[in-house]
């Protein structure tokens, strides 16, 4: 069986889709080595992969979802980690030997060190492939690029001039940075739903979501308390946006008389008695499983991170985003230019939005089930696509191609 070692970022919407993929392999028998942070070891360890530490310090997932709300920043960001851990990936890869690397798509210091030794390569990406796509981007989101650029640029060339002074040009094998490419590319969303691009060749699998809800923590729920008869919304704003009182504080002034029932995911540094009365229309819990309780509900409320937007479509239910940065406002664009959602606070700054806004776009999208009809239909291009099963099958023949080259040269 092969070796595989994977180097991820400290991003929970970036490891997610990985996990049912590396826990198939695992029980394939395959040796999956996982890089990552110390806050990531037991999520990784479930899957039966070898968790590996990067040396410290390493950033915490609030500081990398901060990061990757500005594109510039995250660049910033991303130069000066590659600086920083790539002697040590290097030596790595030098001890283990790989049979293959894979890497998420802004792990830089993953892609410059496999390029840098020649070791075959797979990206993972969790994000919509952004390169030359026209038509979801507006005037106002350049503008408010352009701003950070302007500030950032001198530092972005000095991190760049550093790795080139140190590694050779190499370190930079592609015209384009981002995504960091591989020889295989796996996205997990389907052909439908990706905005068109020339920049996506034959080398680019669109294999849809990656969901599989034995690679979750398991989680209590009351599903006693939901009740029949009666419209349900999901609201949730994913793992790292997910303490604001304030929205939660809205949220219940907005909802508190409306007949349906919510069912609001609180996240575990939210200080539920903080919250105040909750209303009697809903249920309110630190964790909730989403996967179960989608399939649920009639609508879902998010801050459009690509998994929640992935998850919600997945089971046919129209979405409500309200973005925080540019990547969750293009998700949920093209999430409302399918028909599937209604996107609010979708110009910068970005996450604006009136309570009378959010109610009117709830019911709409309560009483108009075209909605439903085409976020069932992204669902059904999903489940087509194969999911992760789908994504090891690419990666299991990119092997055979490796191992069949390697014993026609010996």
């Amino acid at each position: 069986m092969s070796k595989i070692i994977f180097f991820n970022l400290p991003g929970h919407g970036h490891v997610n889709p990985t996990l049912p993929i590396v826990t198939e392999l695992v029980q394939l028998g395959h040796h999956i080595i996982y890089y990552n942070s110390e806050e990531f070891r037991e999520k990784i360890e479930l899957t039966g992969a070898e968790f590996r530490p990067y040396p410290e310090p390493n950033p915490t997932p609030e500081k990398v979802s901060e990061l990757v709300s500005s594109l510039v920043n995250v660049t910033v960001f991303l130069f000066g980690e590659s600086k920083r851990l790539l002697p040590f990936l290097l030596a790595e890869l030098e001890r283990e030997q790989p049979d293959l690397v894979m890497y998420d798509s802004i792990t830089l210091w993953g892609m410059q060190a496999a390029h840098l030794l020649k070791f075959p390569t797979i990206s993972s990406i969790s994000t919509f492939v952004q390169e030359d796509v026209a038509g979801i981007f507006q005037w106002r989101d350049y503008a408010h690029l352009l701003r950070h650029v302007l500030l950032l640029l001198p530092k972005i060339m000095q991190g760049r001039k550093q790795l080139v002074a140190t590694y050779g040009q190499d370190v930079f094998p592609y015209k384009d940075i981002f995504p960091c490419v591989g020889e295989t590319n796996i996205v997990y969303t389907s052909k439908e739903f990706q905005p068109e691009t020339p920049f996506v060749d034959e080398s680019f699998h669109f294999v849809g979501p990656s969901i599989n809800t034995k690679a979750r923590v398991a989680v209590d729920f009351p599903w006693e308390l939901l009740e029949n008869g009666r419209s349900k919304v999901y609201i949730s704003l994913g793992t790292i946006h997910n303490h604001d009182v304030a929205f939660y504080k809205t949220a219940f002034a907005t909802f508190a008389d409306h007949p349906a029932q919510f069912i609001l995911s609180a996240g575990p540094r939210t200080n539920i008695e903080a919250l105040g009365d909750i209303p009697e229309n809903f249920i309110v819990r630190p964790f909730v499983p989403q996967l179960e309780l989608l399939p649920k509900v009639d609508v879902f409320i998010t801050h459009g991170g690509m998994n929640s937007v992935n998850e919600g479509l997945y089971f046919g239910v129209p979405l409500v985003a309200i973005p925080n940065h540019l990547e969750q406002t293009l998700n949920a664009r093209m999430m409302e230019k399918n028909g599937a959602g209604i996107v609010l606070g979708n110009r910068p700054p970005y996450g604006r939005f009136r309570s009378e806004e959010l109610r009117r776009a709830v019911d709409e999208l309560l009483q108009n089930k075209q909605y439903q009809q085409e976020a069932e239909r992204l669902g059904d291009s999903f489940r087509a696509a194969g999911g992760y099963k789908t994504a090891v099958q690419h990666i299991l023949s990119r092997l055979e191609q490796l191992q069949k080259h390697e014993q026609a040269v010996v």
